[in-house]
């Protein structure tokens, strides 16, 4: 007859044994999980790199939008209506990608002029993209110096 004893010790021995590793099966259902993770992963790193270079580039065209109205008020809508110019490139290396254009209408209303800035750019896919502001300018004559350019500014 056997002993009961001895039969519980040999099957705790078998069932130790058995549940000391993993499975092929949950290696490799590991393994696919991992990857997948690391693949979601870099997608979402890449889509963010991507948004990120967009939002440069916008906050770059947001300044040259600011220093082209500005130099737009500091010589006058009236003069640069008549005198030009009315599209251009940037002269800064780190801007050579954007390009602006201005468009100036007299209004009826006294001294006003509408004027639009368009900053255009390409980004680095090679699509075209651009932001453009509008706003009224008071320029009554002989309000500011003829001595400035644009060039020159």
């Amino acid at each position: 007859m056997t002993c009961p004893t001895t039969a519980w010790t040999s099957t705790s021995r078998l069932t130790s044994q058995r549940s000391a590793g993993f499975t092929l099966v949950e290696v490799l259902v590991a393994g696919v999980i991992l990857a997948l993770s690391a693949g979601a992963l870099g997608l979402t790193i890449s889509q963010s790199m991507r948004s990120l270079g967009l939002a440069r580039d916008y906050q770059q065209a947001a300044e040259l939008l600011d220093k082209t109205f500005t130099k737009i008020d500091l010589i006058g809508p009236a003069r640069i209506l008549y005198e030009g110019p009315s599209e251009g490139l940037f002269d800064e290396a780190r801007h050579e990608r954007f390009a602006w254009q201005v468009k100036i209408d007299s209004r009826l209303e006294g001294n006003l002029y509408e004027v639009t800035v368009r900053i255009l750019w390409e980004t680095p896919s090679g699509k075209g993209r651009f932001i453009e502001a509008q706003t009224l300018l008071n320029d009554p004559p002989g309000s500011r110096p003829s001595e400035l350019y644009w060039d020159e500014l």
